[in-house]
C-alpha cells in the first residue's frame, strides 16, 4: 500500500488489532493498511465510538466540563499569536472544545461526521456544527483558525484534509493540532502495544517533527508547540485500560467521575500558520 502522505511504497511494521501497521519506505510515516472513505467514517465513528468504550469513549458527554476547560486552555495558549476571530473546530463531536473557545471570544462553527453528535451540539450547546468530514468539506467562508484536537490520526486522506484546511483559511490563518506522538518515550517503550495503535479508529501516527515536515510541504510554518496537560474521567480511564490490558478487578476501584491527570508524555500540540 502506498504512503498516504508521499505516495511511496511501504513496508510492514507490525500487526495491531488484526490490521497491518505500515511504515513508508521514503518519509517513514506510519499508517494503517486501510483504504478509508466516507462510508468507512460512518461505520467506524458511529454512536458506539462515543459511548461504547474500547478504543473510543465510555460516554463522551461525561467529559463535557473537562473538554470545555480544554478549549479554554488552548484559546489561552494561542492568544500570544492571534486575536479571537472566526474559527472551525474539526471533529467537533458535541461541541465542547468549540464552546471553550467561544467562552474566550472566538466565533465560528464545528464540523463533525457523526450526525448524533452534531445534533447534540446544536440542541444542547446552541452551536452551529455541520455534519461532514474535512476530506469532503464544501466551500465555506474563510477562517482565522482551524482546530484539530485529537483528530489528525483519524483522517483517512490526510493530504486532502490539510489541503482543504489550507483553502478554508484566510491569509496568515492558523491550524491548531493536538495529537499523539509516536516518537515519544512511552510509544517507543511499549512498541506495538502502545495504546494508540488501535486501528481501525486510528489510521495515522505522527510525531511533532514528521507533522511539521509534512505541513511545511503544504505551505504551513510552525509557530509554537509543546506538550499539553490533560485530564480524563475515571470511567474513560477504566474503559481504555480494559481495552488494552483486559479485565481486571483493580480497574473497577477507579471512581467513574474522578478527574484523573493523564500522563501526557506521549501527547503534543502545535500551532501552524499558513504561508
Amino acid at each position: 500500500m502506498e504512503c498516504p502522505l508521499c505516495y511511496s511504497p511501504s513496508s510492514l511494521a507490525f500487526p495491531a488489532k488484526g490490521i497491518n501497521v505500515l511504515d513508508c519506505d521514503e518519509c517513514e510515516h506510519r499508517f494503517a493498511q486501510i483504504d478509508g472513505n466516507e462510508t468507512f467514517v460512518d461505520e467506524v465513528y458511529n454512536d458506539g465510538y462515543f459511548d461504547g468504550g474500547g478504543a473510543g469513549y465510555a460516554n463522551y458527554s461525561d467529559e463535557a466540563d473537562l473538554l470545555i476547560e480544554r478549549g479554554r486552555m488552548y484559546a489561552d495558549k494561542i492568544s500570544k499569536f492571534t486575536e479571537p476571530g472566526q474559527m472551525m473546530d474539526v471533529g467537533a463531536a458535541c461541541g465542547y472544545i468549540l464552546k471553550g473557545f467561544t467562552d474566550k471570544g472566538w466565533k465560528g462553527i464545528g464540523l463533525e461526521p457523526n450526525p448524533s453528535m452534531a445534533g447534540l451540539a446544536r440542541e444542547r450547546m446552541n452551536l452551529t456544527v455541520l455534519q461532514g468530514t474535512l476530506e469532503s468539506c464544501f466551500s465555506l467562508p474563510a477562517f482565522d483558525l482551524l482546530t484539530m484536537i485529537q483528530v489528525i490520526g483519524h483522517f483517512y486522506d490526510p493530504v486532502k484534509a490539510f489541503k482543504t484546511a489550507r483553502d478554508l483559511l484566510k491569509e496568515d490563518g492558523m491550524i491548531l493540532v493536538e495529537g499523539w506522538n509516536r516518537r515519544s518515550l512511552s510509544a517507543r517503550a511499549f512498541g506495538k502495544h502502545w495504546h494508540e495503535y488501535s486501528p481501525p479508529s486510528v489510521l495515522q501516527w505522527f510525531s511533532p517533527g514528521s507533522l511539521t515536515r509534512f505541513l511545511d510541504g503544504l505551505g504551513f510554518d510552525r509557530v509554537a508547540g509543546g506538550r499539553p496537560s490533560k485530564r480524563i474521567i475515571g470511567k474513560h480511564a477504566k474503559s481504555l485500560l480494559k481495552y488494552r490490558l483486559g479485565e481486571n478487578r483493580l480497574f473497577d476501584l477507579i471512581p467513574n467521575k474522578l478527574a484523573i491527570p493523564y500522563p501526557s508524555e506521549d501527547l503534543f500540540w502545535a500551532l501552524y500558520r499558513k504561508r
